[in-house]
């Protein structure tokens, strides 16, 4: 159930056995000609490839956003959200996974980070050169402990988007006992006796139908449509249940729980130096970063005034800098999946609960001067690098220096935005608080699994997008060895 980064991957890996039959039900269709393009990704957004969701509003962060909301896309089509992303790729750091059950620690999944680093052509992204070499030396001249600067990785091939859609589900497109289903949305499962019968789908002209199952079902529609399907289904804490009036098929509390996400802050620097990055070049910037946060060219999401203050405003189209990003890796907010109401069509509730322990806000402020401090570097003070202050009318009683952590917390709970990296609502464990097993076994029911971003347990330092291509190449590899017995 659904044809996003995972999805492809197992459904391409489970037909290459031929005494196998794959049913892909997606609910989109083909993202079309401009997905492959990188730096159009963000036109993607609010398109019918997107789900186009809305976080509830948020009580500790998007202050700078209509009602407090942050727009949430979810790519809706072959690919998935691989097909909007920004093609970046990281496996994070071995002590991501010490936390993660038997089976999936750094060691274990090595052998299959190796496999997808060829098969999802990994290379290095293009850097604008100066700016390249005063990273380096930056490293070089603070000597940070554990840290590195290294040049970002991404997935593209010739120049073109490159997601499991190309990779792996393309290449079994015309096998026999492979069936590819759009536009079709999956809208609830049925059991019997707790092992999983049949699956309700609606069709793209609103006809409804039910298909049998023989073997297994296993959910790969993402961090917020995976949890919603349980729900509706029977399956997940029994309060919420109850309260839409659903039946109980099983009591699994975790179920939409443990929701975590990046939270990206910017940051733009001026420099005096004409380098490389020029303000012509840099002119569509607050326009991507607009489509980036908010979905739109206009910014339809947020006041504008408030943020336009992150871009400085100058009129000599010479005039150059670039941004930080920056992001705490290791959040310790949990946010939740909630249940609008038991159709599948309604929205379910989205609170990613951004900056709500106040160890993200240390740890966020603790992010944002480590970038600061690579601009007081060599190479950086000649370019006359100086980073630009937003006067953020809420922030102004405040002392306006990044290194008054009252300021920088003020800065990062209106202006931060997704990084795109929900992840963790029905998350693996060997624990009794988890959703599935070291199997992706959904617990409680039988044939029932689930393998996309929302059984990571905890998060990744870095985008997790590559990181799930390898855990589904060894979901595929534990589904195929049951199959065999």
């Amino acid at each position: 159930v659904g044809a996003g980064t995972s999805g492809c991957v197992i459904a391409s890996r489970l037909s290459e056995m031929s005494n196998v039959t794959v049913l892909l039900v997606e609910a989109g269709g083909y993202f079309g000609w401009l997905s492959t393009m990188p730096l159009l990704a963000p036109m993607m957004q609010g398109t019918e490839v997107d789900w186009a969701y809305q976080t509830e509003p948020q009580v500790f962060s998007s202050r700078g956003l209509y009602g407090y909301r942050q727009n949430f896309p979810r790519g809706k089509g072959l690919g998935g959200s691989g097909q909007l992303n920004y093609l970046v790729h990281s496996f994070g750091r071995p002590e991501d996974y010490k936390r993660w059950p038997k089976g999936w620690s750094h060691a274990d999944l090595l052998p299959y980070f190796q496999k997808v680093s060829d098969i999802m052509n990994i290379i290095p992204m293009p850097e604008e050169e100066y700016l390249t070499k005063a990273f380096v030396l930056a490293e070089e001249s603070l000597k940070l402990d554990n840290i590195s600067l290294r040049k970002a990785m991404y997935t593209a091939k010739k120049g073109s988007r490159w997601s499991t859609y190309h990779a792996y589900l393309r290449k079994a497109w015309n096998r026999k006992n492979l069936h590819i289903l759009m536009n079709t949305l999956v809208a609830k499962i049925f059991f019997k006796n707790d092992k999983i019968n049949d699956v309700k789908v609606i069709y793209k002209n609103g006809s409804v139908g039910r298909i049998g199952v023989r073997k297994e079902v296993i959910l790969c529609a993402g961090t917020i449509n995976t949890p919603q399907l349980l729900l509706i289904s029977g399956i997940g804490p029994v309060n919420e249940l109850k309260k839409h009036k659903i039946s109980v098929v099983q009591d699994l509390p975790e179920v939409g729980r443990n929701l975590f996400d990046h939270l990206n802050v910017p940051v733009y620097v001026n420099l005096r130096e004409r380098v490389s990055i020029t303000l012509v070049k840099l002119q569509t910037i607050p326009e991507v970063f607009n489509y980036f946060a908010f979905g739109t060219g206009k910014c339809d999401n947020a006041p504008l005034t408030t943020f336009r203050s992150l871009f400085p405003s100058y009129n000599d189209s010479m005039h150059e800098g670039f941004i930080y990003l920056v992001t705490c890796l290791q959040p310790k907010s949990r946010g939740s999946i909630t249940l609008r109401s038991s159709d599948i069509h309604d929205p379910p509730r989205i609170n990613p609960a951004y900056l709500q322990d106040p160890e993200d806000v240390m740890c966020t402020h603790r992010a944002i001067n480590l970038a600061l401090e690579t601009l007081n570097t060599r190479l950086f003070r000649e370019y006359g690098a100086k980073v630009h202050v937003p006067d953020f009318e809420e922030c102004r009683h405040l002392r306006q220096n990044y290194q008054d952590v009252y300021y920088s917390e003020c800065v990062m709970r209106i202006a931060g935005l997704t990084s795109h990296h929900p992840c963790g609502t029905c998350k693996i464990s060997a624990e009794d608080d988890a959703v599935v097993d070291e199997e992706l076994r959904v617990k409680g029911v039988s044939g029932l699994r689930i393998m996309d971003a929302s059984v990571m347990p905890s998060p990744i330092s870095g985008t997790p997008n590559s990181v799930l291509v390898a855990m589904a190449e060894r979901a595929s590899d534990i589904i195929l060895d049951r199959l065999s017995k």
